[in-house]
């Protein structure tokens, strides 16, 4: 059973970040150089991301976060809550990002660069948690 749960975290955690590296590494990149597009693709792109990513993945996230918590022994419980609350900063700033400044963004350079801030802040809370999550899983 602990498995299957770290499994679930691990894919979903892969999903998120994946998906953000991706975004900032790939996509974006290659959006700048085509002007012409790169409102609408953005807010395409945002959209299925943001379905995907940020309300299914992190909802699955928070839901086997706590299973594999529970299942967990040790005492790792300062390390599980300092993690949950960098965790629900991720949760407020990713909804920030989506319903607010990325919807915005098409129409706005003041929105445009706060989502692109809000995304930045974002990918690293994010490589903080995988890393938080490693050394929990490591006993440290």
């Amino acid at each position: 059973m602990k498995e299957i749960f770290l499994f679930l975290h691990v894919v979903l955690a892969t999903f998120w970040v994946g998906g953000m590296l991706f975004l900032s590494f790939v996509v974006a990149p290659y959006l700048r150089r085509h002007p012409e597009i790169m409102g609408e693709a953005f807010q395409e792109v945002g959209k299925r991301f943001s379905l995907y990513g940020t309300f299914i993945s992190l909802f699955l996230l928070f839901i086997t976060g706590l299973v594999n918590a529970y299942l967990l022994h040790g005492g790792f419980r300062r390390s599980i809550y300092e993690k949950l609350f960098i965790f629900l900063i991720v949760v407020g700033v990713s909804l920030a990002h989506d319903l607010w400044a990325g919807k915005k963004a098409i129409d706005s350079e003041y929105h445009r660069r706060l989502a692109k801030w809000l995304g930045i802040i974002n990918l690293i809370l994010s490589l903080i948690l995988v890393y938080m999550g490693v050394r929990i899983r490591l006993g440290y």
